[in-house]
């Protein structure tokens, strides 16, 4: 049974039955953040096993389109730059006021900019959040609503679309698919290190969510000591370059820097190792999507809400839940300092244990 909710003084009380949605045209408008891709990933494959005959199209931004870009359940992609000018967007929403009607777009992302983009999509179901998790005219845009329910992790978050419409979520895929020209690239890459690698993501979105860069040196030499290469992973930014070179001046074994641009070979350098080691950030998500043992460092952010998803929990760090706390609802809120309190001793048991258990090959299965 699904349900649509009706506009009134309290919407969400008003939910009744709606018949399964016909749908031979889809649209899902899922726009930014790397971790969140993953997540929409994930929900596109279940959209595709659901409606196998529709054509599926994914409205988002460059980055996260370099991502997914070679996704077989994807029949088309709509980017766009949500920093470019007036006039560029204009010419975006014209565009899309000009798609031919979808028979249904599903949203599940609440922002100012994907309400003016819901505005012009032509659709004639536009599914989003129910009216307690609607903001910035969400609510006003879309015509039909999930339910209501506990916070719960963003991967099930999204997964509740696909629980409205009747879809089975299971088996999870991600399911990220390479070009035998990228495998080469990753090779060649791997190759000339001469050595397993251990990849470290040093930078998050947040400086509360990152570990002290003298802790990623001692762990660092520790992997070095091991006989394992450390890889610095991450983008070009130069913010994530200035704590690379200051890891690399406290490190006594200097790490490799894998500081690359395209996308697509951070992840590939990133499926390409024995073991990562990540805080709360995109290549986290990507390395536990790509089956890579990922020790996940948390702090400030809470792991049931974006931490690994039901992979490698026993390779968890974790310094947000207090242990009489454990079962507590689920929140946003945040714990700022708690980072400081992971210990480099406590990283390096970790990785002992991931190399012990997961072994020393590359994990990048789906």
């Amino acid at each position: 049974m699904v349900y649509a909710a009706h506009c009134g003084q309290y919407p969400d009380l008003y939910d009744k039955p709606m018949p399964k949605i016909e749908a031979k045209r889809i649209c899902l408008v899922r726009t930014s953040a790397l971790g969140d891709t993953v997540h929409a990933l994930a929900l596109a494959n279940a959209i595709k096993r659901g409606y196998p005959e529709a054509s599926l199209t994914w409205i988002l931004q460059d980055l996260p389109h370099d991502m997914v870009c070679r996704q077989p359940a994807i029949d088309r992609f709509i980017t766009f730059d949500r920093n470019a000018d007036l006039k560029t967007w204009r010419k975006f929403l014209f565009r899309l006021r000009k798609e031919a009607p979808y028979d249904l777009a599903i949203i599940p992302q609440a922002s100012a900019k994907v309400s003016l983009i819901a505005m012009f999509l032509p659709a004639k179901v536009k599914l989003g959040f129910n009216f307690s998790r609607a903001r910035e005219f969400h609510w006003l845009m879309t015509n039909a609503h999930i339910p209501a329910r506990p916070m719960q992790h963003v991967q099930d978050q999204f997964f509740e679309f696909s629980d409205f419409l009747g879809i089975e979520k299971e088996p999870v895929c991600w399911d990220f698919c390479f070009t035998d020209m990228e495998r080469k690239w990753q090779n060649d890459f791997f190759t000339a290190i001469k050595k397993p690698a251990v990849g470290f993501v040093i930078a998050s979105s947040s400086i509360e969510k990152d570990w002290p860069t003298a802790s990623f040196a001692r762990v660092m030499d520790h992997v070095a000591n091991l006989g394992y290469a450390p890889v610095i992973i991450g983008g070009p930014g130069r913010s994530e370059a200035e704590i690379a070179e200051r890891i690399s001046g406290l490190c006594r074994h200097a790490p490799i820097l894998a500081l690359e641009k395209p996308i697509r070979h951070t992840m590939l350098q990133l499926a390409g190792c024995s073991l990562v080691v990540a805080p709360d950030t995109g290549p986290l998500h990507m390395a536990v999507a790509l089956n890579v043992p990922t020790i996940g460092m948390y702090g400030y952010s809470n792991p049931g809400r974006c931490g690994p998803y039901r992979r490698f929990h026993d390779l968890l760090i974790d310094f947000y839940n207090e242990p009489e706390k454990e079962d507590a609802p689920i929140t946003r809120k945040t714990r700022p300092g708690r980072m400081r309190m992971i210990t480099p001793e406590m990283v390096i048991d970790k990785i002992e244990y991931g190399l012990e258990k997961y072994g020393t090959t590359p994990h990048d299965r789906n």
